[in-house]
C-alpha cells in the first residue's frame, strides 16, 4: 500500500515543481534591467534581506500586532516540522514515524494557532473585506495537514492518510494562496538583491540611528 502512495506523492511533487517554476519564470519575465550605477553588493543585500530585515524591530506590522505575529510564527514552525516529517516518511519511514510521534504536541499547538487565525479572519470586518475564498481554503487546508500529522503519530493508517493528504496538498500548492511558500522567497530575494545593488541593503549605521 505504501508504494502506490509514494508514487502518488512523487508525481504530485513533480507537478508542483514544474507548475511553480513556470509561474515564477512567467512572473519574473527576465527581470527589469537596473540602469543605476552599482552602489553596493547584491550578495550582501540578499543576506540582509533574509536576516536583519526580517527581525520584528524592522517590521511595523509585527510591532503593532506582536501577539498575532507570535501565533503566525507558531503556525509556520508547525508547517516546517510537518514538511520535514512528510519528507522523512517518504525516504526513511521509520525515522519519519518516530519524528511525528515525538513532535505531535507541537503540531497540535500549531493546529490551534491556525484555527485561531482562521476564526480571527472570519470575525474581523477588515479581514473579511480583504479576504477571498482561497484565503480561507488555504488556512483550512494547512490546518487539515497539521491535524493529520497528529493522527499519523498514533498508527499506520494515520501515516497513510497523512501521506495521501500531502500529495493532494502538493497538487493544490501551485493553484492557490499556498504558493506564497515559494513566491515569498523569490520576491523577497529579488527585492533584497536590487536594494543591495543600490546600496540601500544593508543600511548604513547612520541611517539606523
Amino acid at each position: 500500500m505504501l508504494v502506490p502512495i509514494k508514487i502518488f506523492v512523487a508525481l504530485s511533487l513533480v507537478w508542483a515543481v514544474i507548475a511553480l517554476t513556470v509561474q515564477v519564470l512567467t512572473a519574473w519575465g527576465g527581470g527589469r534591467r537596473d540602469y543605476s550605477k552599482p552602489a553596493g553588493s547584491p550578495a550582501r543585500g540578499l543576506l540582509y534581506g533574509f536576516t536583519g530585515a526580517m527581525l520584528p524591530a524592522h517590521k511595523e506590522t509585527v510591532r503593532l500586532h506582536p501577539a498575532k505575529f507570535a501565533v503566525g510564527l507558531v503556525l509556520h514552525v508547525g508547517v516546517i516540522v510537518t514538511l520535514s516529517g512528510a519528507v522523512l516518511l517518504l525516504i526513511a519511514p521509520v525515522i519519519g514515524g518516530r519524528l511525528l510521534a515525538v513532535v505531535w504536541p507541537l503540531l497540535l499547538v500549531s493546529l490551534i494557532a491556525g484555527l485561531y487565525l482562521f476564526v480571527h479572519r472570519l470575525r474581523s470586518p477588515v479581514l473579511r473585506t480583504l479576504s477571498v475564498p482561497d484565503d480561507y481554503l488555504a488556512t483550512l487546508a494547512t490546518c487539515g495537514w497539521l491535524a493529520l500529522a497528529c493522527v499519523a503519530a498514533v498508527g499506520e493508517r494515520g501515516l497513510l492518510a497523512f501521506l495521501v493528504y500531502t500529495g493532494v496538498l502538493l497538487v493544490y500548492l501551485p493553484l492557490g494562496k499556498l504558493r506564497h511558500a515559494v513566491f515569498f522567497f523569490v520576491a523577497r530575494g529579488e527585492y533584497a538583491r536590487r536594494l543591495g545593488h543600490r546600496g540601500v541593503y544593508p543600511p548604513s549605521a547612520a541611517s539606523t540611528e
